[in-house]
């Protein structure tokens, strides 16, 4: 009887362990789409883009790697800076919420100091207006462990995405909007009423797949659990199903070491990325 206990208990772990091979393979998946100046393209056939390279940075770290030339690669994310609004940019564009907030956590990520981007918290204040905004530059400000004064209007925000029993959104995305609320709130420690029924609801809402999907049009796709984990992970909650989970991130993979957003779907940076993280965070670390 031990044993059988014992058996049962280890099997979910298993399941999303990221085997020495798997590593391995995603790894050098990732060193092909290394560029001469230091940044990586989003996906095979793609061109560079800060949002790749953010995504190639923090993957390498999940995946135990190290980064090649890493000295480049920080030149590349702040050539991507732009001084006179603060805020980041790709090539050619002009600077937005969501890659401000990408490039900050580059830039955290690759140990630089604030002080070579100094305006970019003021572009986030200044230029944060939606909830998608506030979601994605609320992870910038906890990279940089940081809460602003004025940080409360984005809590405002993101209350007023919540239905009257503190849900979000509806249908088959209703776990997606609620975890991208909730973790929105316990990034910047706010709190989050009803928070047990809501983790309940997130949990339940986990597809037969093991993954969840964005609504009712498609199945489960790596960003959307990306995003559920997060909040999980935040509220100190597992899934409902850790090895149905597991097969699900395998699902994604490919034969060239990366992982596609969604079972059958290309190798690309970011998906590699939100595989490698959940992987992570399902072997009980951060």
């Amino acid at each position: 009887m031990r044993f059988l206990v014992a058996f049962f208990i280890v099997i979910p772990s298993l399941a999303c362990a990221q085997t020495p091979e798997e590593k391995a393979a995603s790894l050098k998946y990732l060193a092909g789409l290394r560029q001469e100046s230091g940044s990586y393209k989003s996906d095979a056939k793609g061109g560079p883009s800060l949002r790749a390279t953010s995504a190639a940075v923090r993957a390498i770290k999940y995946l135990g790697g190290e980064l090649p030339n890493s000295v480049q690669v920080k030149a590349y994310v702040l050539s991507c800076y732009d001084p006179p609004t603060g805020g980041f940019a790709e090539a050619g564009e002009k600077p937005t919420v969501l890659v401000t907030s990408i490039g900050i956590m580059a830039a955290v990520e690759l140990g630089i100091p604030e002080s070579k981007f100094p305006m970019a918290i003021d572009f986030l204040e200044s230029e944060a207006k939606t909830f998608e905004d506030v979601r994605i530059g609320a992870a910038a400000i906890e990279s940089l462990k940081a809460k602003p004064k004025w940080i409360d209007k984005w809590n405002v925000i993101a209350s007023k995405q919540l239905n009257n029993d503190g849900t979000a959104g509806k249908g088959d995305g209703r776990a997606r909007d609620t975890a991208s609320v909730v973790a929105m709130k316990l990034r910047l420690n706010f709190p989050v009423a009803n928070k047990d029924k809501i983790v309940s609801m997130i949990r339940a809402s986990q597809g037969a797949d093991g993954g969840w999907k964005k609504d009712s049009a498609g199945g489960s796709d790596l960003e959307t659990t990306y995003r559920v984990m997060r909040a999980l992970m935040l509220a100190k909650e597992r899934p409902k199903n850790s090895y149905k989970l597991g097969e699900f991130l395998k699902s994604c993979r490919n034969a060239d070491g990366g992982c596609g957003v969604a079972p059958g779907e290309p190798s690309s940076a970011s998906g590699t990325y939100y595989w490698a993280i959940v992987s992570k965070w399902m072997d009980g670390k951060k």
